[in-house]
């Protein structure tokens, strides 16, 4: 695509954010549309990757943003019935390259102004998206903004990085996301002292269900994460329900501390979805194309890649077409094995016994860098990034 060609990208989350930094350091302009009239700090916390950092990296924004988050070296497995240790998994990627724990809004608040210091990215709040029209020299995008005020706007490609409930894809007329009968639901817990909360990344892994803890903000929080199916009672305060007879006193007192439960549905898209839309004029990254279960903690890492996947092919080919194709034929694999993996770790997780005595005796035989090596191929992922 030449230098000339606009590229609209519909979404300004991770994804948008990400893909629109990409694109000005390759020398392009973007015209990044938001649905929101403000991007308020909204989220949880998430977990990167050595394979998203390494995007980070290439952006340059990675002393920043670990200056705002905490370091882990392995995630911890353990038995939530009595806290009993099954096996470390090391997270750091061989080259070095860390793996962070973080709330998602100090990664949004630092692309963010690393987008605001560029002045070929132009951010438009308060425009939702509402219907896409492919032109024979690209697409026309019109936007409502405001009090039945609606604006049209001609690119040479859309890109909807708008998220799992995306108004880009809805508006190609591709099916909805659907739920898929886990609910993920989320906490912070506040430390009691300068270093009480969550050293590292911890899973405590019980019948059909799991709870994930680790810091943020510094350390300062805990974030906490149980994923349960939809159908799960809540407790007396609003949480998720968990019996207290299986539950071991360390866990039962995190979730008891737990502050502010809001429960997720957990949503996800067909994994025969297309990122190709509107006769090669849109494409959809993040997960607004590949939304998924969090069973492996790479939505966000994802959403980086895809970025830098796109910016790679948009500024390396002639036409949109040869682009977006480049960009299917390397993404589509890649997703396609974090979804079997997700689908893997769901399996293994919510193992109920004796199933479970056998996942933990299996795990226990086997060495830390045994169990890091089937990572190997997630984590030493590259970004195309110069």
């Amino acid at each position: 695509m030449t230098p000339e060609t606009p590229i609209a990208v519909v979404g300004a989350g991770i994804a948008g954010l990400a893909l629109a930094l990409a694109l000005e350091k390759r020398g392009r302009a973007v015209r990044l549309f938001e649905a929101a009239p403000a991007l308020s700090a909204l989220g949880a916390g998430l977990q990167l990757s050595p394979n998203a950092l390494r995007v980070v990296d290439a952006l340059g924004l990675l002393p920043e943003l670990e200056a705002l988050a905490s370091r882990a070296h392995a995630v911890t497995l353990r038995r939530a019935s009595d806290d009993r240790a099954i096996a470390r998994v090391p997270v750091i990627s061989t080259d070095g390259t860390p793996y962070l724990s973080l709330h998602r809004a100090d990664l949004q608040r630092v692309l963010l102004r690393a987008v605001e210091r560029r002045p070929r990215i132009d951010l438009h709040l308060g425009h939702r998206l509402e219907a896409v029209r492919p032109r024979p020299d690209g697409i026309a995008l019109t936007f409502s903004c405001g009090t039945d005020a609606r604006v049209t706007v001609e690119a040479g490609l859309a890109v909807g990085a708008d998220g799992v409930h995306s108004a880009l894809a809805s508006a190609a007329g591709l099916q909805d996301a659907a739920p898929t009968g886990r609910t993920a639901w989320r906490a912070m817990v506040e430390a009691r002292s300068q270093g009480d909360g969550a050293p590292g990344i911890t899973a405590w892994l019980a019948a059909n269900r799991h709870v994930v803890a680790y810091p943020v903000s510094g350390g300062m929080r805990t974030n906490v994460v149980a994923i349960l199916p939809s159908a799960a009672r809540e407790d007396r305060s609003g949480g998720p329900a968990f019996p207290k007879s299986k539950t071991a006193p360390r866990l039962a007192d995190l979730l008891a501390r737990a502050d502010g439960w809001t429960p997720w549905p957990i949503l996800q898209t067909p994994a025969q979805r297309p990122y190709r839309l509107c006769e090669d004029r849109a494409v959809l990254i993040g997960d607004a194309g590949h939304a998924m279960a969090p069973f492996a903690a790479q939505g966000a890492a994802l959403a980086l890649e895809d970025a830098a996947v796109l910016a790679d092919c948009l500024v390396s080919e002639a036409s949109p077409a040869e682009a977006l194709a480049r960009y299917e034929a390397a993404r589509r694999p890649r997703i396609d094995a974090v979804r079997r993996r997700v689908a893997f770790h769901r399996r293994v997780y919510h193992l109920p016994a004796p199933l479970s005595l056998a996942r933990d005796a299996a795990l226990a035989l086997r060495a830390p860098a045994s169990l890091a090596a089937d990572l190997a191929w997630l984590y030493d992922w590259a970004p195309p990034l110069r």
